[in-house]
């Protein structure tokens, strides 16, 4: 417990990299008790993972608009939002899992590590609910027909059951174009849950063709055109606020139709624009099982999934997930509940305001809240060691007769 407590502690500092020399230096300890913390000794990872949820789930403190915070529990018009993320270690010849594979963060193919997690995701808060790695079929005897093997899709279904199970409150489920395969929407459904995503370019789409005048598979490039040549008097001008927070106004054309192989009957949006500066689409053709709802609700609940990759920003930047030196996947998977851990005692502290009636000037970013909390820990060290010159000697291991009298005085 009182490695757990250190690691957590470290996590507040300032450190490049995950190594167990840096974080027993950072914590004034011994290293082979941060190696035998990480690797031998026993944890109950699961009851780690249900009390964080339980602290948030508890936090039913409630504060001014101004403090920023409200009820950190999750709410019914919040959406369980699924991605996975990358960690990237191109030197990383013997981590476990670490193979050549598409990385998020880098939009591009690199030898990482893959975490597939959940987030609950609402207008006003976001947090992780949970994270499991992933591992190639190359990491087992038999590949993809290993009964150990699961795919990044199995990760989903098992999050999403998981949640459910958990009694997180989420009224859709949101996910990317690569999660919107025909296995996971027919499983959403069938557990009677909305859900809203983005399709890729590649899919063939059923529906009724107005130049053949019959239904027909149709690729989401000729939807386009054939919006363009016979439905353009049809489309609609919806405002909403894009992933960079400026509200713009968009055309866009909604039909029912259904995707090949796949027999949920779906709602589609096209929209005819960017979400952001940096987006590469100028088309994003939208789906949701729920035929009625208005094309500016599917949009808005979509554009909630960005809450997700907030959560994976936060966890990087502020307590480097993705900088761990450790070989072996049930390490790793050690490392990021720690940073989990260590990001919901930011959330908790948030959510309370309790920095906000301390503070001058009120923090806003995980990173600011990381520095600040960091300099409250200092500061209440120093007053602690001043009080105690034996303490103080121990901890710093002074031999300076006269700095021990100073810190003492």
């Amino acid at each position: 417990m009182a490695i757990f407590t250190l690691c957590i502690y470290v996590m507040f500092k300032d450190y490049k990299r995950c190594s167990f020399y840096a974080m027993a230096k950072i914590a004034n300890t011994d290293y082979q008790k941060f190696q035998y913390f990480l690797s031998d000794s026993k944890w109950n990872l699961q009851a780690l993972k249900n009390k964080r949820l339980e602290i948030i789930e508890n936090q039913l403190t409630t504060c001014l608009p101004r403090c920023g915070a409200g009820t950190a529990a999750s709410t019914k018009d919040g959406i369980l939002a699924i991605d996975d993320t990358g960690c990237p270690k191109p030197f990383a010849k013997k981590t476990q899992g670490a193979k050549w594979q598409y990385c998020g963060p880098l939009k591009r193919e690199e030898i990482c590590n893959v975490a597939v997690a959940s987030t609950f995701v609402s207008q006003s808060k976001h947090f992780p609910v949970d994270i499991i790695p992933y591992l190639p079929a190359d990491d087992f005897k038999l590949g993809e027909n290993d009964t150990k093997f699961k795919s990044k899709i199995d990760i989903a279904k098992d999050l999403f059951d998981d949640a459910l199970e958990k009694g997180i409150k989420f009224s859709s489920v949101t996910f990317d174009s690569w999660y919107a395969s025909s296995e996971f929407l027919e499983y959403i459904d069938k557990k009677g849950k909305p859900f809203f995503s983005e399709i890729k370019s590649n899919r063939n789409i059923f529906m009724y063709h107005p130049g053949k005048k019959s239904h027909d598979f149709v690729k989401p490039d000729e939807i386009v055109t054939l919006i363009r040549k016979h439905y353009w008097h049809k489309t609609r001008h919806i405002k909403y606020k894009t992933t960079d927070g400026n509200e713009v106004s968009r055309l866009t054309f909604s039909f029912k139709a259904q995707l090949k192989d796949c027999k949920v009957p779906l709602k589609f949006v096209v929209i005819f624009g960017k979400w952001s500066k940096e987006d590469d689409k100028k088309i994003h053709i939208l789906i949701t099982n729920q035929l009625m709802t208005s094309s500016k609700t599917v949009i808005k609940n979509y554009l909630l999934r960005w809450g997700i990759e907030y959560c994976f920003k936060e966890l990087k930047d502020t307590f480097c997930f993705d900088h761990y030196q450790v070989r072996h996947i049930v390490k790793i998977e050690r490392y990021w509940n720690l940073c989990l851990i260590a990001w919901t005692l930011i959330y908790w502290i948030k959510q309370n305001a309790y920095l906000h009636k301390i503070l001058e000037t009120k923090p806003v970013t995980f990173n600011v809240f990381k520095y600040a909390i960091n300099s409250l820990l200092e500061f209440s060290s120093t007053s602690e060691l001043s009080k105690n010159e034996t303490l103080a000697n121990g901890y710093f291991r002074i031999k300076s007769a006269r700095a021990r009298k100073k810190i003492a005085a």
